[in-house]
């Protein structure tokens, strides 16, 4: 007969909390690196600059990993994705990926934006709120 020996089970929640970012009453979003942080399409092979994000999570441990769902859009400044605030001219996947479409010149903002998470606001209520990472393309 197998059986789990019970503290191991124990240990290894324990491990899946400490490093899945969400899990954990003290781990919080407080800000998302995109890298890289200024890209030239030129630069890049066919133009294909892959971003990613990293989360900066205040208390537990680590103090940086993935981040459960991203939204990525181009536009033109930092910002939420939203229709409104989206610039044509760049394509941008929902893993990263970012190409300028045919004829596009100029500089687009990359954001990355965090699913709403939940903060304590001025007053004691709680209210969620999205937490932005951007960064900087340049379409020759």
């Amino acid at each position: 007969m197998n059986r789990i020996d019970p503290l191991a089970s124990v240990a290894a929640l324990c491990l899946i909390m400490l490093t899945s970012p969400g899990c954990g009453a003290n781990r919080q979003l407080q800000s998302i690196a995109v890298t890289p942080a200024t890209a030239s399409a030129q630069d890049f092979s066919g133009g294909n600059v892959q971003f990613s994000a990293v989360g900066n999570y205040s208390g537990g441990s680590p103090a940086q990993g993935p981040i459960s769902a991203i939204q990525w859009c181009a536009s033109p400044g930092p910002g939420t994705c939203v229709s409104q605030n989206v610039k044509p001219g760049v394509t941008i996947s929902q893993t990263g990926l970012a190409h300028c479409d045919a004829g596009s010149a100029g500089t687009w903002t990359i954001n990355a934006d965090s699913p709403p998470v939940q903060a304590s606001q001025p007053g004691g209520e709680f209210g969620a709120s999205i937490v932005v990472g951007s960064a900087t393309l340049t379409c020759p």
